[in-house]
């Protein structure tokens, strides 16, 4: 049993729960709008979602509301894509909507629109996020109906362009609920191999309603995540889904992706021997200039007489030699006037030297004497001059101005 410490808490712990769980955090629900407010103060909308037997709260706010290409209005059936929520202060389960599409004609396309804006805005189909079909992949992974013209126009094709391949199918539907679920579990499955270089997801033209499967908001975060590269070839040239618009590379038809898929081998072939053409040429090319040069080298005099190269050597070794010296020498001169320098002030600061200028010290056994602390009447000090030195005895001592002996 959990315990909640405040009613505030308990909310927030059942919002977290609707926030993480897949059915909650992302929805689309079909249903009448009633009891529609729009405040002029904040632009966001208030409204009740409801059928013959439910209803529930619903807010859109106002960024969102003016994305609308229609005006919401009570009795209108729509389709209503957002997330469940539950608002902390009231304890109000709701659907914090971010997207809405009249029910009835152009409902689909209204919400692919919708989905497209969405996923774009979030940077699922720019360019810089898609990875680089290979040039020679060894192994295709193919997620379609094993059934129908489209697998076998992928084979013939990929048979006609280049043999050196294998192929490995996914069986999928590619129509009505079940597509997304298992297109969803062939990228799941080919993301688990190491042996697969590119996926191609393929089915043939159809309405609309046929292809919504690949509007499916899941299936593109799939694709987008999937770190194998995926060709979306659904449907006919005019045909768009939002698989194509995330998808590394998007094919007109499931033929064109065979193609884009492999290269043509005896295209692949000519490119060859072309670059090995204009290789050899190049290595031809360097042989030739390099030969030139060792022509060149021939005539010169020091390959005739190694003296004059010699010569010219001992020439250069003379004049770095002639450098060093004079640098020798006036490093010498320099550091030379620097040391008298210093032994002259340390001359300077001698004892001798500072006798001389008037100064004396004293000593008493041989110890030098530096206060009267410790002196005593009678005591016998010497007295150091810079010529010399005296003898005498201590009759008084002053301490300061104050006689203490």
């Amino acid at each position: 049993m959990y315990t909640f410490e405040s009613v505030t808490q308990l909310n927030s712990y059942a919002n977290e729960l609707l926030s993480n769980d897949p059915g909650t955090a992302s929805l689309s629900v079909t249903g009448e709008i009633s009891n529609l407010t729009i405040y002029r103060s904040s632009g966001h909308a208030y409204f009740t979602l409801k059928d013959a037997e439910s209803q529930i709260s619903c807010v859109m706010f106002k960024s969102y509301l003016q994305g609308l290409n229609f005006t919401p209005k009570d009795g209108m059936k729509v389709v209503l894509t957002g997330s469940c929520a539950i608002y902390s202060a009231s304890g109000r389960f709701q659907i914090k909507a971010f997207a809405m599409a009249q029910k009835g004609k152009g409902d689909l396309a209204e919400q692919m629109k919708l989905l497209h804006r969405k996923l774009s805005a979030e940077g699922l189909f720019a360019q810089e996020h898609k990875l680089h079909i290979p040039v020679l992949p060894e192994r295709i992974g193919v997620i379609s109906s094993p059934v129908g013209a489209v697998i076998h126009d992928i084979i013939n094709t990929l048979n006609r362009r280049n043999p050196f391949y294998s192929l490995l199918l996914y069986p999928a539907a590619v129509q009505g609920e079940a597509c997304a679920p298992d297109v969803m579990a062939g990228l799941d499955y080919f993301s688990s191999r190491d042996d697969i270089d590119v996926i191609i997801i393929a089915r043939g033209g159809g309405s609309l309603e046929d292809l919504w499967g690949f509007n499916n908001e899941e299936l593109a975060r799939k694709i987008y995540d999937c770190r194998i590269p995926v060709i979306s070839a659904v449907g006919h040239e005019t045909d768009y889904t939002i698989c194509d618009y995330v998808a590394d590379l998007r094919a007109p038809t499931p033929t064109a992706a065979a193609e884009l898929c492999i290269g043509k081998y005896e295209e692949l072939i000519t490119n060859l021997a072309n670059k090995k053409s204009m290789l050899n040429l190049a290595l031809m090319n360097y042989a030739e200039l390099q030969r030139r040069r060792l022509d060149a080298l021939k005539d010169s005099k020091a390959l005739y007489s190694p003296m004059v190269y010699v010569e010219s050597l001992r020439t250069s070794l003379e004049a770095v030699k002639k450098d060093l010296d004079n640098s020798g020498k006036a490093l010498v001169n320099e550091h030379r006037y620097r040391l008298k320098s210093i032994i002259d002030g340390i001359e300077m600061l001698g004892p001798m030297n500072v006798l001389k200028r008037g100064y004396s010290y004293a000593t008493k056994d041989d110890r030098a004497v530096t206060e009267v602390k410790g002196l005593n009447i009678g005591d016998n000090l010497d007295f150091v001059f810079s010529d010399g030195s005296i003898n005498v005895e201590v009759k008084d001592i002053y301490e300061g101005d104050a006689k203490i002996g």
